[in-house]
């Protein structure tokens, strides 16, 4: 399986609608499925497919809505949308300040980027997938990315 994040694609994307555009001027630091239940609920499907890179790395054109809940680990989570086409695009989480996720399906060349990893597999649903390939956690692993 494939693991890599290709950094000769621009990190480009956007919404359905075209109204909220974004670049990253950083390689990830980390990709990977979530299976948690606000994942779940805001991607629509049985998992949703987040990088993470530091806040600074990001530019956004357009207005971003958000939303703010605790999540499964207790942390205070913002999700950022599309307030037109209600995209989810961002996330923010108090457990990792100083960085942000995009989900890699918004990107223009999502392929450009490849999961490392699968989270919160404790809530993975019978009819979805978790390839085996992956190192995969129950919840969310102890992390420490450093900005910069």
């Amino acid at each position: 399986m494939n693991t890599a994040i290709n950094t000769s694609v621009d990190i480009k994307g956007g919404c359905l609608c075209g109204a909220v555009r974004y670049e990253v001027s950083a390689t990830p630091v980390m990709a990977g499925f979530c299976y948690c239940e606000s994942c779940r609920k805001l991607s629509g499907s049985g998992h949703a497919f987040h990088a993470l890179v530091p806040a600074t790395a990001l530019t956004i054109s357009g207005n971003v809505r958000e939303f703010e809940w605790k999540a499964d680990s207790g942390n205070s989570v913002i999700a950022g949308f599309c307030p037109t086409c209600g995209s989810p695009l961002f996330g923010k989480s108090s457990g990792m300040p100083g960085m942000v996720t995009f989900r890699v399906a918004s990107l223009d060349s999502p392929a450009a980027i490849s999961p490392q990893m699968a989270v919160y597999t404790k809530r993975l649903l019978a009819w979805d997938h978790l390839d085996p390939a992956l190192p995969a956690f129950k919840e969310m692993p102890p992390m420490a990315p450093q900005e910069g």
